[in-house]
């Protein structure tokens, strides 16, 4: 049976190095030259304590593919603080209205809404900033990842997905459709978190689609997760259409799924075990 707590890591050497290498990076890169009330919410949404995940699964994948962390860590910081932007969106009384995250209050709540959009839209473009002023990087893959992080968060994707999301009646959405919202909400972001280990570690096309394939089933199997673990919250949640015991099997599946698409490849250690610290089962 899974474990309920599966959204804890394991205490793994790998993931304990990198996750820290992760928030001594950021805390640097969001100290500003110049303190305001915009670049303290920004810090406060970034530098909360959090599992990571993304950030840690661009430097997976760029670790399987041969790169260093060094090479990779601006990236995986420019795509951890997409994701803070976008909980900062999500939280707000007119999309989900959650007073709280991380274990403490939401950062409209602590330092109100106008500055709390600001802080969002601040570190969106701080993220393409970083990337684009990364000097370590080639000009073309600067400009290959900004363009996969703007597509990404654009209308197609993270917006896209908060969209639905917002308009989907929960007692009618079809598993279906509640599967298309997480992968829009969820998944799309672990994809390019992979899409940006694979172009930074020169991955060749095969290598590139296993590393999608990875990223798609834990981004689903994540979501997915949090549902059991909030499936008594309000909204579209899949947890509630095919009971507990079913999503449980279908994070298994997307588990499974996840570990196939790199079996049997050379280096594919540190994936493997990234996932098997994602998903600890007893």
């Amino acid at each position: 049976m899974l474990n309920t707590n599966v959204l804890e890591f394991a205490s793994s050497d790998w993931t304990v190095r990198n996750r820290l290498l992760v928030d001594s990076h950021l805390d640097r890169l969001l100290s500003p030259t110049r303190v305001s009330p915009v670049t303290e919410a920004m810090r406060y949404s970034v530098l909360a304590p959090g599992k990571r995940v993304r950030p840690l699964l661009t430097l997976a994948v760029s670790d399987f593919l041969g790169s260093t962390p060094a090479y990779a860590i601006h990236v995986a910081c420019a795509i951890e603080m997409i994701h803070s932007a976008s909980l900062i969106l999500d939280d707000l009384p007119c999309m989900d209205n959650d007073r709280e995250r991380r274990n403490r209050l939401s950062t409209h709540v602590k330092f109100g809404e106008s500055l709390a959009i600001l802080a969002a839209v601040s570190l969106l473009t701080q993220s393409y900033c970083m990337i684009a002023s990364h000097e370590t990087l080639s000009q073309d893959l600067r400009l290959k990842l900004i363009y996969l992080l703007c597509e990404t968060v654009g209308p197609d994707g993270l917006s896209l997905g908060q969209y639905i999301d917002l308009h989907t009646e929960s007692d009618v959405a079809t598993p279906a459709a509640i599967t298309d919202i997480h992968h829009l909400k969820t998944g799309i972001l672990f994809i390019a978190a992979a899409k940006a280990g694979a172009l930074i570690g020169n991955a060749l096309p095969k290598q590139e689609e296993q590393v999608i394939r990875f990223a798609t089933n834990l981004g689903l199997s994540f979501q997915l997760l949090d549902d059991i673990k909030d499936s008594d919250t309000v909204g579209a949640n899949l947890v509630t259409r095919i009971g507990v015991t079913g999503a449980r099997h279908k994070v298994r599946e997307y588990f499974q799924a996840a570990n196939l698409a790199i079996e049997g490849e050379e280096n594919a250690a540190v994936l493997h075990d990234f996932a098997g610290n994602f998903f600890k089962q007893v």
